[in-house]
């Protein structure tokens, strides 16, 4: 039988732009760039009868020459360097970033003499449009050096950086609150290396306050640790993408309260609180909270909520697992007030329903570590993640994070419920189980006012 003939290669070609060898040029190194017709498949080069012309010429110090002295336009240029650059080492359109000078009051001639410095200096590789064989003008820079860039435009900043991010690393290392050691895994981490002193100090401060379980309003902390009462509302959102809400460890728009709802009396000096006199709940100072002389919750014992929307439910009846106890919104992670609650309800179960999340289960862990003989989840097992109805998909950092709590600590409690998290690639909100309630598999109604 013949041998099958395979079918011959026909080559296409795409433009590609194709570099020369460096070469000395005076005080600098150049090289040039040509566009080539190249095949994709075979790498074979479509032939020419004449040398193609030069398209591009990068440019480069051969020997650097001394740093350039500072001034205010060189410390703009240097910092809109820094803005514009990827990072990545991937060149900066000059046309854009002349523009961006120009509107700010720095005219273009100044801004090319400081790139030409920089250039000297061995800080950017300039690249040349080149026209007729020679170069006509630069195009494109790139930012070879950026920590000379940085400390021109911010002289002393990486030194501060540096200074900050080591003491908050100490600051953080023994810490032991879920959030807190999240915290101090992004201060270990290598994208730490580039965070502004402030951003690093208010990392380990907020670290600290999850520690502590403080609650503070967000300008009299940004005051106290950030010398600014505005400074953590200018870094808020940056903060929490890498670590989630603040308000989940303390950080609050006002004063500190504590909402407590459902069925079992306070005792304080002043006197004897029935909760049932307080439809359909009753929020309290941290202060007051602290110094209660003691509470005498009912037989069904406490159950601690994550959300005000699931907390209001509970106390309305809405929630099956919640009838006739002494129902706590924990507010995100729980603080003193709460820890000081489920503490002093001895001899009670303590249930804690939070969402179906890391975060939902960190707390979960938190508030059983305070009663650990008589707390339990609740709605939060395996089997809970397939009930909801309603999912939101996980995020890659929240993967990530899941991944990474499995690694460290595989048996801990819940820890099935994380492993049934990241096989769905979703979690669930406590609010996905509230209109139709669901209890032991079966969907029940809310009750209705005046309802049992």
């Amino acid at each position: 039988m013949a041998e099958s003939v395979p079918p011959r290669h026909v080559c296409y070609y795409q433009a590609r732009l194709v570099w020369s060898e460096w070469a000395a040029a005076g005080d600098f190194v150049e090289r040039i760039g040509r566009r080539l017709p190249t095949c994709p498949v075979c790498g074979r080069e479509r032939t020419a009868q004449y040398p193609r012309p030069p398209m591009r010429r990068e440019l480069r110090a051969a020997v650097a020459a001394a740093p350039p002295l500072s001034d205010p336009a060189g410390r703009a240029v240097a910092d809109a360097l820094l803005r514009r650059d990827p990072g990545t080492g991937e060149p900066i359109l000059l046309r854009g970033l002349l523009g961006d000078l120009s509107r700010h009051g720095l005219p273009a001639s100044l801004s090319e003499e400081w790139i030409e410095r920089f250039l000297r200096a061995g800080w950017l590789a300039t690249i040349w449009k080149m026209a007729a064989g020679s170069p006509r003008f630069v195009l494109e820079v790139k930012v070879l050096d950026r920590e000379a860039l940085r400390e021109l435009s911010r002289p002393g900043d990486d030194a501060r950086r540096q200074g900050a991010l080591l003491q908050a690393r100490a600051r953080t290392a023994l810490l032991a609150h879920p959030k807190a050691r999240e915290i101090a895994a992004l201060l270990e981490g290598g994208d730490a290396e580039r965070f502004p002193p402030v951003l690093v100090e208010a990392l380990a401060s907020l670290a600290e306050l999850a520690e502590s379980g403080d609650t503070f309003a967000e300008r009299v902390f940004s005051a106290r640790h950030l010398g600014h009462s505005k400074a953590l509302g200018a870094l808020r959102g940056r903060i929490e993408r890498q670590i989630g809400p603040l308000a989940e460890i303390g950080i609050r728009e006002g004063a500190s309260t504590t909402l407590l709802g459902g069925m079992g009396t306070l005792r304080l000096s002043t006197g004897v609180f029935d909760l049932r006199s307080f439809p359909p709940f009753l929020g309290l100072a941290r202060e007051t909270v602290e110094s209660l002389e003691g509470i005498d919750p009912p037989a069904a014992g406490l159950f601690v909520v994550e959300n005000l929307a699931a907390f209001e439910a509970c106390c309305r009846g809405e929630v099956a697992g919640a009838r006739g106890c002494l129902v706590i919104w924990s507010a995100g992670y729980p603080g003193r007030a709460v820890r000081r609650l489920v503490e002093r309800a001895r001899g009670v179960p303590v249930r804690v329903w939070a969402d179906l999340d890391l975060d939902g289960v960190r707390i979960a862990r938190l508030v059983s570590s305070w009663a650990p003989e008589k707390a339990a989840a609740y709605r939060m097992a395996p089997g809970d993640v397939r009930l909801a109805a309603v999912r939101r998909p996980l995020s890659p950092r929240s993967v990530l994070a899941l991944r990474r709590e499995l690694d460290e600590r595989p048996e801990e409690p819940l820890a099935d419920t994380l492993r049934a998290l990241l096989d769905a690639g979703f979690w669930v909100e406590q609010e996905a189980f509230l209109g139709n309630c669901v209890q032991g598999g079966e969907r029940r109604r809310p009750l209705l006012p005046g309802e049992v």
